[in-house]
């Protein structure tokens, strides 16, 4: 966790970017204009940790979840998004809080 806290300080510090979100393993920053950049903690196999894109809205997962032949769903958090492999094995998750 001493990474992810070292990632937030710089992202913060140096580009100031403001936190908007935590969670547990990993932090929401928000980013000049309608984006995010979500950084989590390292996977404890050692993998690549996940990267995130949040949408505009729940329309838009749908596009990216049909080209990249997914199911969207509500996750217990309450965003609405998927979760597809990426590069290098790492975990992409295309989402949004909004309908």
């Amino acid at each position: 966790m001493a990474d992810l806290a070292a990632a937030r300080d710089f992202y913060t510090v140096h580009f100031g970017l403001s936190q908007v979100d935590e969670f547990d393993g990993g932090v929401v920053l928000r980013v000049p204009g309608p984006a995010h950049i979500e950084l989590a903690a390292a996977k404890r196999d050692g993998g690549p940790p996940p990267l995130a894109f949040e949408l505009r809205d729940a329309t838009e997962v749908d596009g990216y979840a049909a080209r990249l032949k997914h199911t969207a769903r509500r996750y217990p958090r309450g965003h609405y998004g998927f979760e597809a492999p990426g590069p290098a094995g790492a975990t992409v998750m295309v989402w949004s809080e909004r309908e």
